[in-house]
């Protein structure tokens, strides 16, 4: 199974005793033979090496299990992870993915930490379609990734967070690159399919949902009856940007086929 995400592992006494091939190992740094002294207590690094995607990826053993640990170019821990037996994976866990994907069996998984969640990364094949579904301990499916396993990285801890504190009760379908580089994720929140953007810092941009048009407050309708009178409603979106700023985005189509992009504020206030 091809790893999500560069994996680095080690202890404070694992830099001497490393593989054979210690000419290619790293040196490791005090803040990160620390971090794995402190987090996997009596680890023995295996190896170190960096990844084209310029992480640190440092192989371990702990507890009898080898494990990947990824490290950043300021030595931050990023994630975890390592393979797990599918007599190991938790019923919940087969459960749900037995439920959500039926004509799907399970090829390899991978259990991994990261800061703030950790998650079965599980592949199903069904004939020669993969994917990759991400699975919590408790049987939640977070996210599925369709085509070739590791072709596009979970998503981070700071996206997921926002969108678990702004839409607690949402599940995230699944999520893109835009044209102009933003990180579009769609999730399911109650019974609406909301698009939820994120620049590549991971900063919420913009969050929009289809709203149909005959559900327009009263002073939306009245003020593009006043300002567009020969024009009529096509479609509309509502809008959440930082800061609290709300807007409902109406196109209008003429008679004409000529079409416009108006955006008002839920009292009625046409925005230049």
């Amino acid at each position: 199974m091809k790893k999500l995400f560069p994996i680095l592992f080690l202890s404070l006494f694992a830099i001497v005793a490393c593989s054979d091939d210690d000419d290619k190992n790293v040196e490791l740094n005090n803040a990160v033979l620390e971090f794995i002294d402190t987090k996997y207590k009596g680890a023995k690094v295996r190896s170190s090496e960096y990844e084209k995607n310029g992480l640190l990826e440092v192989e371990i053993k702990h507890d009898g299990i080898i494990k990947d640990l990824y490290f950043d170019s300021q030595s931050n821990w990023v994630y975890t992870t390592w393979d797990v037996r599918r007599s190991d994976v938790p019923a919940v866990v087969n459960e749900a993915l037995a439920n959500a994907y039926p004509d799907y069996v399970i090829d390899e998984v991978d259990f991994v930490e990261r800061q703030q969640l950790t998650y079965y990364a599980v592949e199903l094949d069904k004939g020669k379609v993969s994917m990759m579904v991400y699975v919590s301990p408790e049987g939640v499916i977070l996210e599925a990734v369709s085509g070739e396993p590791g072709t596009k990285p979970a998503l981070s801890d700071e996206v997921r967070t926002f969108i678990k504190e702004n839409y607690p009760d949402a599940t995230i379908v699944e999520y893109d690159y835009t044209a102009n580089g933003l990180l579009e994720v769609d999730i399911r929140d109650g019974n609406k399919e909301k698009d939820v953007y994120f620049d590549k810092e991971g900063n919420w941009v913009q969050t929009d949902w289809d709203v149909p048009a005959d559900s327009l407050p009263d002073a939306v309708l009245r003020a593009l009856a006043d300002n567009y009178p020969e024009y009529f409603l096509d479609s509309a979106e509502y809008v959440e940007r930082p800061g609290g700023v709300v807007f409902y985005e109406v196109e209008l189509e003429h008679r004409n086929d000529a079409e416009i992009v108006v955006n008002v504020t839920p009292e009625g206030e046409i925005l230049k």
